[in-house]
C-alpha cells in the first residue's frame, strides 16, 4: 500500500507541476492575444480555443490534485460532534461517495471519447481526443487518489492533508 500511495504522490505531484505550466501558458496566450487585438487591431486566431481547452485539462487535473491535498471545500460540523471513530466512519462515507463519482465520470467519459474523439476543432483542427482525454485522465486519476484515501482510512492512518510540493 506504501508503494501505490508513493505513486500516487509522485503522480500527484507531476499533474500539479502541469497545471502551473499549463495556467501561465494560458496566462501569456490571454495576454498576447489581449495584446494583439486592441493594440495591433488583429486576432490570434487560436487563441480563444487554446485557452478553453487548457482550462478543461485545468479542470480536471485539478480536481485530482485537490482531492490529494485535501483542499476541497469540506463542512466539517458533523464531525466535530463525533468521536474519532464517527469521523473516520463519516470520512468513509465521503470518500465512498467521491469514489461513485469519479468511477461514473470516468466511465462516461470514455464512452465520450471513444464515440467523440475524431471530431476536430474548429479553429486548430486538433483531434478533440486531446482535449476529451482530460476527463478520462483527470476521472481515472481522482479514482486513484480515493482508493488511497480509503485505503488509508480501512488501516486506521487518517494523514490528514498531503504537503504542497514547493512553489
Amino acid at each position: 500500500m506504501d508503494r501505490l500511495r508513493d505513486l500516487t504522490h509522485r503522480i500527484i505531484v507531476v499533474a500539479d507541476y502541469a497545471i502551473g505550466a499549463l495556467l501561465a501558458l494560458l496566462v501569456v496566450i490571454n495576454a498576447a492575444a489581449v495584446f494583439q487585438r486592441y493594440v495591433m487591431f488583429d486576432s490570434i486566431s487560436w487563441s480563444e480555443e487554446a485557452i478553453r481547452y487548457f482550462a478543461v485539462w485545468l479542470t480536471f487535473l485539478g480536481a485530482a490534485t485537490a482531492s490529494w491535498y485535501l483542499e476541497h471545500m469540506d463542512m466539517d460540523a458533523i464531525g466535530e460532534f463525533l468521536g474519532s471513530g464517527g469521523r473516520r466512519i463519516q470520512k468513509l462515507v465521503i470518500e465512498a461517495c467521491v469514489l461513485g463519482f469519479a468511477l461514473i465520470v470516468s466511465w462516461q467519459s470514455v464512452i465520450y471519447c471513444w464515440l467523440n474523439g475524431r471530431q476536430t476543432a474548429p479553429t486548430s483542427g486538433m483531434p478533440m481526443v486531446w482535449v476529451y482525454g482530460a476527463m478520462v485522465v483527470g476521472g481515472l486519476l481522482l479514482v486513484l487518489v480515493t482508493l488511497v484515501r480509503i485505503a488509508d482510512l480501512l488501516a486506521g492512518r487518517d494523514t490528514g492533508p498531503e504537503r504542497m510540493p514547493p512553489a
